[in-house]
């Protein structure tokens, strides 16, 4: 009998010993939380198109901003496409979006991949790729915030 009290404080101890852990997690959760000021930034929420391009065809890949601030915000993104082992077929944009709070704003990339690209403001409805020949190289777009961290990137192949 004297053997299982024995057990039985060793592990209210335990338990005792493990609920402080938690208590002070969750009290150090809460003390974060409440206490420190969250940056919210403008982000880039989508970069995204067909995974296949039709070389000598226009393809479209959509791009959208948000911005989850409390006031308006003017952003500035880079986006840049190129293919594997072709030079010429590079293009760089700008896209200078005004944001209200809140707001999201989405824009089109319109590329051949010959080497130019351009902005447009809807859906350009293009046709998916779905007989394809042959790979003829890898298409690569990556677009970022000036001034902040990270980017957005989506590859994919130009066929025939």
């Amino acid at each position: 009998m004297g053997r299982s009290i024995t057990l039985q404080f060793g592990r209210a101890w335990r338990l005792g010993r493990d609920l402080g852990g938690v208590l002070r997690g969750v009290g150090r959760t809460l003390a974060w939380a409440l206490g420190a000021p969250v940056d919210v930034q403008p982000v880039l929420a989508r970069l995204e198109g067909e995974p296949r391009a039709l070389a000598g065809a226009a393809s479209a890949y959509r791009i959208r901003a948000y911005n989850p601030c409390a006031d308006r915000k003017s952003l500035r993104v880079r986006i840049a496409g190129w293919l594997d082992a072709v030079p010429d077929a590079r293009f760089g944009l700008e896209w200078e979006p005004v944001l209200e709070p809140g707001a999201t704003i989405e824009s089109w990339i319109r590329t051949d991949w010959t080497g130019a690209a351009t902005l447009v403001g809807g859906d350009p409805q293009f046709a998916p790729v779905w007989n394809a020949q042959g790979v003829v190289a890898r298409w690569h777009i990556e677009a970022w915030l000036t001034g902040a961290q990270g980017s957005l990137r989506i590859s994919g192949i130009l066929v025939r």
